[in-house]
């Protein structure tokens, strides 16, 4: 997997490795002593450890190399020479190296190992992104951390470690192999976690007190259909396991299902919020929710209505606010439909535009270059002439010629900017159309929207003059009523004043958050109109400016070599003096 060490070739010019400070290779450390039960001192050991540098690189990638000598071809040598910035692969083990570190500079590696060791804490990988392959088996890891930024690791073994958890993987998604073999994992939910995986293909969990349990392998087919190898075995499941559905898995399923819907209701939102940012309607499909939510009146005290339970007061949804809505959205509806056939009669003329001077420019371009041939001709049959008869007066013919060459593609220049500009009226009236229209339809939305708030504010107006009639009955049969126990939301009511003013309130906040939200899309309607008016101008300028230029250097080019031809010192060849391509 990967290319070898020795054939290990750069895709593209590796940067300059940073400065590694070379760090001692051999430490060692001496380990606390204990009493044994006898009472008596046990002797002081001392451990070796070491960390990686880059001798023990370079001695691990000839030791590679030398493993994997082809001895099959005669007098074949170990290449001794390592190149560090070309390392695809590293491979360090049975080294005691005891910390994962001076790595910084092998961005190209695609495959570490470092197993067999005694590294205790994943760490300093963050930077190796391009890694595929990560070995850590046999060391005294006890914790999966620190692989957040290994967003391409494929293949990844911690066999024979302490660990006791499978985390850490989250941002793992192309992961296709897992081992994790002879660690301390026990429980199940472990297992479940790495359902999200839906790369991942094979997995070890041989020697974990997890694989143990009677019902694991039924389980990991059950939570991990995904896998095709288990514990170094292909998985062919039996009846009884295909048929095993362990209690948890339904509650799982319906979490996945809720979370599928969710994201697809969000990726609904998010293309509908690009298509109302090109078709300048934002904010219009939420309009009357985000109405009512700015509108004080609405929220402080009229929507209380709703959460009444005195029985005067429960027709106020059904009587005010769901028809209000019906008829609201329904405008917005008929507005949006209204407002996407305008955005596509305008992209439709936008292309047809666009088409239209490509088309323009690439008839102007053949004709020039028509022109320019039939002068090509023209030139090598004067400069052939001039070389036999050397007559001045065929050059002198052949500059005048030059200057005609230079008339015709002005000429061709020119007819191509009126044509241009032709189309480029033509389609400054289609926008002029498309924004009268725009605008039209944009101010009936309005009126017809606020009418649906008048409305609101009269049926609004009426249902609280029925519950202040229904409270002064309610009053009159019982006049021994206590004030003390008056609602104060049925105070309001009573009051005329301070309800018509609550009412007022609400209707003006309404409309005028209508108001405002139908201006800011004129501004930006004409602003976008403004801006693509200014594009193209300037678009069709720069080119008529290059245009323009081309043909001066052409024109240069062959009185330049008219120029050589008359006074310059070899006239050899006609390949140093060779018209434009």
């Amino acid at each position: 997997r990967g290319e070898s060490l020795h054939e290990a070739t750069p895709r593209t010019v590796p940067k300059p490795r940073p400065f590694r400070k070379e760090s001692p290779t051999t430490h060692t450390e001496t380990v606390r002593s204990r009493m044994t039960k006898s009472g008596k001192e046990r002797e002081r050991v001392a451990e070796e450890r070491n960390v990686i540098d880059e001798k023990i690189i370079k001695e691990a990638v000839i030791e590679h190399r030398e493993l994997y000598l082809d001895e099959t071809i005669p007098g074949l040598k170990v290449q001794k020479d390592v190149d560090l910035d070309t390392l695809t692969e590293i491979s360090i083990t049975h080294k005691k190296i005891y910390r994962i570190s001076n790595l910084q500079g092998y961005d190209m590696l695609k495959k570490l190992v470092l197993n067999s060791n005694i590294i205790e804490k994943i760490e300093n990988l963050d930077h190796l992104v391009s890694l595929e392959w990560l070995d850590l088996s046999f060391n005294k890891i006890t914790k999966i951390e620190g692989l957040d930024k290994l967003v391409n690791l494929t293949d990844l073994s911690l066999h024979k470690n302490r660990i006791s958890r499978i985390e850490g993987l989250e941002n793992l998604k192309k992961l296709q192999i897992l081992s994790l073999g002879e660690n301390n994992i026990e429980s199940m939910s472990d297992v479940q976690s790495l359902r999200p995986y839906k790369s991942l293909r094979v997995l070890n969990l041989k020697g974990n007190p997890v694989a143990k349990i009677d019902t694991f392998e039924a389980s990991v087919i059950a939570f991990l259909p995904q896998i095709q190898y288990l514990d170094f075995r292909y998985l062919q499941p039996t009846e009884g396991q295909k048929e095993y559905r362990p209690p948890e898995l339904d509650a799982i399923v319906r979490k996945e299902d809720e979370q599928k819907k969710e994201m697809k209701t969000k990726i609904k939102e998010d293309e509908d919020c690009q298509k109302d940012e090109k078709m300048n309607v934002v904010g219009l499909r939420s309009l009357f929710q985000d109405m009512l939510v700015n509108d004080k009146a609405y929220q402080d005290t009229i929507s209380t209505f709703d959460g009444k339970s005195s029985a005067k007061f429960r027709g106020f949804k059904t009587e005010v606010m769901v028809k209000y809505e019906a008829d609201f959205e329904k405008d917005v509806k008929e507005y949006l439909k209204q407002s996407k056939t305008f955005f596509d009669t305008k992209v439709t003329e936008e292309e047809k535009f666009i088409q239209a001077v490509k088309t323009a420019d690439k008839q102007a371009k053949a004709d020039s270059v028509k022109l320019i041939k039939q002068f090509e001709l023209k030139k090598i049959k004067a400069i052939e002439e001039y070389k036999e008869e050397e007559t001045p007066e065929v050059l002198g013919t052949l500059a005048g010629e030059v200057k005609g060459l230079e008339k015709g593609l002005m000429t061709i220049e020119m007819l191509l900017v009126e044509q241009l500009e032709d189309l480029y009226t033509e389609f400054n009236s289609k926008l002029k159309e498309f924004k009268r229209g725009s605008s039209t339809a944009r101010s009936e939305f309005q009126i017809r929207v606020a009418e649906k708030v008048a409305v609101y504010k009269r049926k609004l107006s009426d249902f609280t003059d029925k519950i202040r009639q229904l409270i002064k009955e309610e009053e009159e049969d019982d006049e021994d009523e206590q004030l003390e126990q008056a609602d104060p939301l049925e105070a309001l009511v009573k009051n005329e004043q301070k309800i018509t003013e609550c009412i007022t309130n609400s209707y003006d906040s309404q409309k005028e958050y209508i108001d405002e939200l139908i201006a800011r899309h004129t501004r930006q309607e004409d602003q976008r109109i403004k801006t693509l008016q200014t594009r193209l101008a300037l678009d069709n300028y720069s080119k008529n400016r290059k245009r323009v230029a081309e043909i001066f250097d052409i024109i240069a080019l062959y009185n330049n070599v008219i120029e050589m031809e008359a006074y310059g010192p070899n006239n050899d060849g006609d390949d140093e003096h060779s018209g434009p391509e």
